[in-house]
């Protein structure tokens, strides 16, 4: 079974978002539903979603997590994120964390 990354996850996501226009209605309305069905993942209680829809005139710059971080968590930042830290340490089967040497 091959393990999907954080970015092979969101593209499939954003993928079936452009081709299914009911699910992309449910990933802006039920983020975490919508996250369940098309990929089987818990996202925890802990964790907000947004989802934000551009436009021909709004464009969105998602940054990562700012200075009050901790050493390691700003060093986890800068080689890039594990998906533990976005949908919690739960086992998942199919999630692999993001390796930055792969």
């Amino acid at each position: 079974m091959t393990m999907k990354t954080h970015e092979e996850m969101r593209a499939e996501l954003i993928d079936r978002a452009a081709q299914d226009e009911g699910f992309r209605a449910q990933l802006i309305d039920d983020p975490k539903t919508a996250i369940k069905d098309a990929l089987g993942i818990d996202v925890p209680e802990s964790v907000s979603v947004a989802v934000h829809e551009e436009s021909a005139t709004t464009a969105h710059l998602v940054l990562p997590p700012g200075a009050n971080l901790s050493d390691a968590e700003l060093a986890s930042v800068a080689a890039g994120h594990r998906i533990e830290h976005f949908y919690g340490s739960q086992p998942h089967g199919h999630i692999t964390p993001y390796d930055p040497t792969a």
